[in-house]
């Protein structure tokens, strides 16, 4: 086998090994990985390093490998992902400033969710994420937009009522917390370019008091976020 040859292969098992990473939200063990992709765990440790160190991955405190720094930089990059980000961080900073709760912008990608800005409100207790967090599908409210007006293959039949209840109040709520995630509640609406593709969502997060405060604040944010024109 020739050097070129060895070269493309090589490149082609990068890949796979980045899409099976982002086909699990962004997260997988080094034994998952070597399993789905079809490699011993030995000839993965070499991608697995190689990838590490040039930052397309990073290893997370329970040493699950990670999309990282230097590919989300990457995805930034595509042609449009920009220009969507500035026309939105404007509108949910002034939300912020208004309501005083945080905010963020999550972008979706082929296989899943990233936090890719978070606005913290200026509230003395609050919750902080770091810019490029992976956004949990079945734990978020942005997971539901993401559902709801995204490409989601097969949901299951109680997947399709949440789904049709999104779509009709155009919001989506996570009332309960979940592992891994801050026990603040949070508030998710699709933004969608002139064609109705889903290209962001805005998410807004905080202690809200009650039911009533949610429906405020919800109401709040698709009306801000209404005004944005792509």
């Amino acid at each position: 086998m020739t050097d070129n040859v060895q070269g493309v292969n090589s490149v082609d098992i990068a890949v796979a090994i980045l899409n099976y990473i982002a086909s699990h939200h962004g997260c997988a063990r080094a034994s998952a990985i070597a399993s789905g992709c079809g490699l011993s765990k030995s000839r993965l440790h070499k991608y697995l390093v190689s990838l590490s160190r040039t930052g397309m991955l990073r290893q997370d405190e329970n040493g699950q490998y990670c999309l990282g720094e230097t590919l989300i930089k990457l995805a930034d990059a595509v042609p449009g992902n920009q220009d969507v980000i500035t026309l939105v961080n404007p509108v949910l900073c002034d939300f912020r400033d208004r309501m005083n709760y945080s905010t963020g912008v999550a972008i979706p990608t082929s296989e899943g969710l990233v936090l890719r800005h978070y606005h913290r409100s200026f509230k003395n207790v609050d919750i902080d994420f770091l810019d490029n967090t992976p956004v949990p599908l079945d734990a978020s409210a942005a997971g539901l937009i993401f559902m709801s007006y995204g490409v989601y293959p097969s949901p299951s039949v109680e997947e399709r009522v949440q789904i049709e209840r999104v779509r009709q109040q155009g919001y989506a709520v996570r009332y309960k917390p979940t592992h891994g995630i801050p026990g603040a509640q949070s508030i998710a609406c699709p933004i969608r370019d002139s064609h109705g593709t889903l290209v962001a969502i805005g998410v807004t997060m905080g202690f809200f008091e009650n039911d009533d405060e949610i429906y405020r604040v919800a109401q709040e944010l698709k009306s801000a976020l209404s005004q944005i024109r792509l």
